[in-house]
């Protein structure tokens, strides 16, 4: 399992970037990250750029979900792509005052098509069988894999409502 804090993530090839985290949400955290220099861009086998100049990242952790959200926007402020980590628990590292999810491998994204697809499946059996993860850590992963894919494809999922483009400058 793997402690991940929202100011670390998803930083790779970045040279400069502004981050702005939101406390104040009742039952969430909110953090932006606006990507100035990339040195080379972030590009999906599938050709999908995801992080380049002027291009965001909106991390929503949920306080009492099991799982971490993030949008990716290319530099016209348009969604190009979900992506939901799995997690044991979120919180607010009582170190650093950062938010943070302990990610259980499991992932979901859902594409600008609208097609969704279940990730690490294998990373996740994989844990368990090194007995990195309980059993019931598997099975929490699992259920809340189930039940986030059904707030997707119900159109229910609150965390997906939100306006976050309100958030970029």
């Amino acid at each position: 399992m793997r402690k991940k804090l929202i100011s670390k993530t998803y930083l790779k090839d970045v040279n400069k970037y502004e981050l702005n985290i939101y406390f104040d949400k009742e039952d969430y955290f909110l953090s932006v990250k606006k990507f100035i220099d990339v040195e080379k861009p972030f590009i999906l086998e599938s050709g999908l750029c995801l992080i380049d100049n002027g291009y965001y990242i909106v991390e929503v952790i949920p306080k009492k979900e099991n799982y971490a959200m993030r949008v990716y926007f290319n530099e016209k402020k348009k969604r190009i792509e979900y992506y939901f980590d799995i997690s044991l628990e979120n919180g607010l590292d009582e170190e650093s005052n950062i938010p943070y999810y302990n990610d259980l491998y499991l992932d979901i994204t859902i594409n600008r098509e609208g097609e969704i697809k279940v990730l690490d499946e294998d990373e996740l059996l994989d844990a368990l069988n090194k007995k990195e993860i309980t059993k019931e850590e598997f099975n929490l992963a699992n259920k809340t894999k189930e039940l986030l894919l059904d707030s997707i494809k119900n159109e229910s999922n609150k965390y997906m409502k939100l306006d976050l483009e309100k958030y970029l400058d």
